[in-house]
């Protein structure tokens, strides 16, 4: 005979319909990168050589950052005085304000612009990599580095596309689909995962959205790779501002990626106004070409205006030069800008689990029907179970035969 269905079992059975509901859960929160240890970078691009650098510099001397990364577009050819040539002259003041400085080229490093304006291939020998960990490729140009070395948390990727190099031997570098150098960037990004590091963090000087002066030069074969394998930051500059992408993803909506010169609403899988950006979900990019060039506009009619959530133009109230600071954590990156001024942003990407309410809005109406259920067999059995508890048992006499005599002698 079954056990009795008593108070205890009809609670147990309310417990289970409530965690049903509820959605009591914690099923994809992963775990932290054992013996991984948080650290703080900074990035900008088109320093130059006067003022606005040393704006730069300031705000990156007071930031705190383990290290601090040149988009491209270094000296324009100034002199800051620290020295004869402007790649020795350029590379002397940074160390003098912050020693740990990792370089890409720009359009402007390469000798493909205005003659003097700066040799990429000095600038690598005045700034050369400092860091403690290992580098894979040819530094300045096209190279990756896990961070920290032990337990990396982040894969760094730095890449130069539409770039000509004049001062080697006037490559092109392209990152159109099938190229040795998209296939290269490609394979560091599913390295990196295959490895379990968290964070795959992607950098070049020219944008291809971008509400500025600048259009798609790189072309969209090499960004949409990142966005199609959820490269979790993308950091351009070549844009004289600050621009803060929506997060990006293929969708049905957004079958084939970012195109040029159209605004696709469908390729937005996050609108970054709240700055909170779940893990995963896509790839978030940021222009800021804020080192030390005087600060561009942002064209709100430019077609890609759309996809971008926050900006500081030359017309924004408390715009300045300065430098984007990120803490990058085993579960989390927080961005904060750095800059000379009263214009801030922040934003964070990481794992934002819903509250209580919005578990339940969730799951309702897939758990409805079987938390109906369930309440209705904890009620009915509770009820039976008090049924009997008050029903007098009756105890049925037996029935007396009668006694037979044997008549037999």
């Amino acid at each position: 005979m079954g056990a009795a269905f008593g108070p205890s079992r009809a609670i147990a059975v309310f417990l289970a319909a409530a965690m049903a509901l509820v959605g009591i859960s914690l099923v994809g929160t992963p775990a932290s990168s054992e013996g991984a240890v948080p650290f703080q970078f900074s990035v900008a691009g088109d320093f130059g050589s006067w003022s606005g650098m040393r704006e730069s510099l300031d705000q990156l001397n007071a930031s705190g950052s383990d290290f601090a990364i040149a988009l491209g577009d270094l000296s324009y050819g100034g002199n800051t005085g620290y020295a004869n040539t402007t790649e020795e002259a350029w590379c002397a003041k940074f160390h003098k304000f912050f020693p740990k400085i990792e370089i890409i080229a720009g359009n402007h490093d390469t000798g493909d612009t205005i003659a003097g304006e700066g040799d990429i291939n000095q600038f690598i020998a005045y700034c050369p990599f400092n860091l403690k960990t290992s580098v894979d490729g040819v530094y300045g140009k096209q190279y990756a580095f896990d961070f920290p070395r032990n337990n990396p948390l982040a894969r760094f990727i730095l890449i130069s596309p539409d770039l000509i190099f004049r001062v080697d031997d006037g490559e092109h570098y392209s990152y159109d689909v099938g190229t040795p150098r998209y296939d290269w960037t490609k394979g560091q990004i599913e390295d990196a995962k295959a490895k379990g590091i968290p964070w795959v963090i992607v950098g070049f000087h020219k944008n291809c959205i971008g509400a500025g002066e600048h259009h798609c030069e790189t072309g969209t074969d090499i960004l949409n790779l990142l966005i199609q394998e959820k490269v979790d930051l993308i950091l351009n500059a070549h844009e004289h501002n600050y621009e803060r992408s929506h997060q990006l993803a293929f969708t049905d909506s957004c079958p084939q990626g970012i195109q040029e010169h159209v605004f696709i609403p469908g390729c937005i899988v996050h609108n970054g106004t709240d700055a909170k950006y779940q893990r995963g979900a896509g790839s978030v990019l940021v222009i800021q070409g804020t080192g030390g060039r005087e600060i561009d506009t942002f064209n709100e009619s430019d077609p890609t205006a759309g996809y971008f959530a926050a900006y500081m133009g030359v017309d924004t109230i408390g715009a300045a030069n300065g430098v984007v600071t990120y803490n990058v954590y085993p579960d989390r990156i927080e961005e904060r800008t750095s800059f000379n001024g009263t214009y801030a942003d922040s934003f964070t990407i990481g794992e934002f689990t819903p509250g209580l309410f919005e578990r339940v809005l969730q799951v309702l109406p897939i758990a409805a029907p079987i938390v109906v259920g369930l309440i209705g067999f904890g009620v009915g059995g509770f009820l039976v179970w008090r049924n009997r508890q008050a029903t007098p048992r009756s105890r049925t006499a037996k029935p007396r035969l009668p006694r037979v005599r044997d008549f037999r002698m």
